[in-house]
């Protein structure tokens, strides 16, 4: 009898224990899991320019990194810094246009990461093509652009380059929304429209006529970058260097899966899928996560000599490499064998060193 009861003891100890175990395992589990989990509020354009943002959410690449990045649409740019300076968001991705504009005022913005580069295009009535298909052709002409766009400026420069004055040659109405310019120029309001893509895929699906691309006047011109405040870089560069190496990773699986990510973008941007592939693989447009200082500095100095901005700041203070570099640095020590991962190594020694 005393035996059975010593066994008994034995039992319940070892049955405690084992409980006990299991219950400070949970707790830390748990506890790990919120340590790690870090929210981060993302502003973006429905366009498949931001595939790389698509497909680092839908592959699970940011919470592989132990983020959860919640996705805000906005329409234009403008609408998205005015959300981002105010501190309704962490991190946005659009044009390279709206955060030069805003630290020319005075705002304390890093550009930290890549996206698109080129990508803009002007579209017209197919039957006034013939008339419209030089910038030369511009002047005197009505205009619609959406405002803060990087299209907006590259055209500008473009007639500005051509000796044509922009504020008195030329009329430009600065609309809300890509489909808002294509209706513009549709219904005869505007002579010229410039979009972005996928919406000049959309504009020639719909009867009107691409006559110029962005890169025709600035090859490799950057277009949407990720920015953020001064303020979130130093409090969070950790959680944005996950950030960073979750759309390194979307990058190559891009390059390795080209039909599958054309899905995963018709999520964010609903239109047929074979605009989509064409607009993301398209030889007008570039997609890198890569921050691309050089290229950054050529923009803002552009801005300043046509009279967008009017600013002294020196744009280097407001571009931070480091956090890319370092996401890419960690992701090639462990798959020292990607050749694209060894690609974008090599495009970061031409574009920011």
């Amino acid at each position: 009898m005393t035996q059975r009861k010593n066994m008994q003891k034995k039992l319940l100890k070892i049955m405690a224990v084992t409980a006990l175990l299991a219950l400070l395992a949970s707790i830390s589990c748990l506890s790990a899991y919120g340590a790690e989990t870090k929210e981060i509020r993302l502003g973006y354009l429905p366009t498949t320019g931001h595939a790389l943002t698509f497909m680092a959410k839908e592959q699970g690449f940011f919470a592989d990194q132990g983020l959860d990045v919640q996705l805000s649409q906005f329409p234009n740019s403008a609408d998205g810094y005015n959300a981002l300076t105010a501190g309704k968001l962490d991190v946005i991705a659009m044009g390279s246009t709206a955060p030069a504009v805003y630290i020319a005022k005075g705002n304390n913005l890093k550009y930290i990461g890549g996206l698109m580069g080129e990508g803009a295009a002007a579209v017209v009535k197919e039957d006034r093509a013939s008339e419209l298909g030089r910038i030369n052709d511009f002047k005197g002409k009505t205009i619609a652009t959406v405002r803060m766009s990087t299209g907006d400026v590259v055209f500008r420069n473009a007639m500005h380059e051509a000796g044509i004055d922009w504020q008195n040659d030329v009329t430009i109405q600065e609309l809300k929304s890509p489909s808002i310019v294509m209706d513009a120029v549709k219904t005869g309001k505007v002579d010229v429209g410039i979009v972005w893509l996928p919406y000049q895929q959309i504009a020639e699906s719909q009867g009107l006529k691409v006559v110029l691309n962005s890169d025709t006047f600035s090859p490799e011109h950057p277009c949407c970058r990720f920015v953020v405040s001064a303020a979130t870089l130093e409090n969070d560069r950790d959680s944005l260097v996950k950030f960073e190496a979750a759309l390194i990773q979307a990058y190559d699986y891009i390059k390795t899966n080209p039909d599958e990510s054309v899905k995963d973008v018709q999520k964010y941007v609903d239109f047929d899928r074979s605009i989509i592939y064409d607009s993301i693989f398209s030889e007008h447009f570039n997609f890198s996560p890569d921050p691309n200082k050089k290229a950054i500095g050529k923009w803002w100095e552009m801005m300043n000599s046509i009279g967008f901005i009017d600013s002294d700041e020196d744009i280097d203070e407001h571009i931070d490499t480091t956090v890319y570099k370092e996401a890419l640095d960690g992701l090639v020590s462990k798959q020292p064998d990607n050749k694209n991962f060894q690609e974008l190594l090599e495009a970061y020694k031409k574009n920011n060193e």
